[in-house]
């Protein structure tokens, strides 16, 4: 079951919804290949699929450019067989540097920081499960 949270900077407008965890469609590596949209990432995941020693592990996740600290709400997904590895990794739409996950809990004060403004530090509000 996943969180939705919301991001709100505590100087100035900024706002984002974020949903981590995971639902449903991420019981099976077949459901999550109906919905990505990035081709290579489809093919990866189709190569998995036939291999029976297959293990993974797939949510949503919260990254975070330590560069200019750019916020996306993206797949995290790592795949594991007898012969082969992946594990995802995101540029950051702004600067292109590698995103970090970042972690977020509910009563859990977040360290950071807006990446509007860049002066204020995020608060983070739990506000539905979903699934």
């Amino acid at each position: 079951m996943g969180e939705a949270y919301k991001l709100d900077c505590d100087i100035c407008a900024y706002t984002e919804n974020i949903f981590v965890g995971f639902g449903l469609l991420y019981m099976r590596l077949e459901s999550i290949a109906s919905f990505v949209q990035d081709a290579a990432l489809k093919r990866r995941i189709e190569e998995f699929i036939g291999n029976p020693s297959t293990r993974y592990d797939a949510y949503d996740a919260l990254y975070v450019c330590p560069v200019c600290q750019a916020i996306r709400n993206e797949l995290f997904i790592e795949m594991e067989s007898d012969s082969s590895q992946y594990k995802i990794s995101h540029a950051c739409p702004r600067c292109a540097s590698v995103m970090q996950q970042e972690h977020i809990e509910n009563n859990v004060p977040v360290h950071l920081s807006c990446p509007a403004c860049e002066k204020g530090k995020l608060k983070a509000t739990f506000y539905m499960d979903w699934d």
